[in-house]
């Protein structure tokens, strides 16, 4: 009996840790870099019931702005800036980048809103300063 108790709860260990390693999590966002040459980037994420996506993850510099639009899925948005402090829901395009570092942008299902879960379409560009 404590052999199967322990294996169970090994297994139910390793099912946490692999939910918790879910690409676009936010202890493990998924890291956007764009193309040469370009300003911008067109990202595609599903959201679905009970998990945890989609943060994404990106560097700009003080005084730039980010423009952002998203289509699909009912979302919410917020955005974590170099300094720790999370803004959201509610945030508007353009966006200013205050500060020079990385900065998360989240969406996460409108749990409020007919269509919260489903593929989404999210556009995002950051013009040079």
């Amino acid at each position: 009996m404590l052999k199967f108790t322990l294996a169970a709860a090994a297994i139910l260990a390793l099912a946490a840790t692999a939910a918790s390693a879910q690409p676009g999590s936010a202890a493990h966002p998924i890291v956007i870099k764009m193309k040469r040459g370009t300003d911008s980037v067109t990202l595609t994420g599903v959201l679905r019931q009970n998990v945890d996506c989609c943060t994404y993850v990106f560097k700009a510099a003080a005084g730039q702005r980010m423009i952002w639009s998203i289509s699909g899925a009912a979302t919410r948005q917020v955005v974590g800036y170099p300094d720790g402090h999370v803004d959201g829901p509610g945030i508007p395009s353009p966006l200013p980048l205050p500060a020079s570092g990385a900065y998360s942008f989240s969406v996460s299902p409108d749990l409020m809103a007919d269509g919260a879960f489903g593929r989404y379409v999210l556009k995002i560009r950051i013009p040079p300063r």
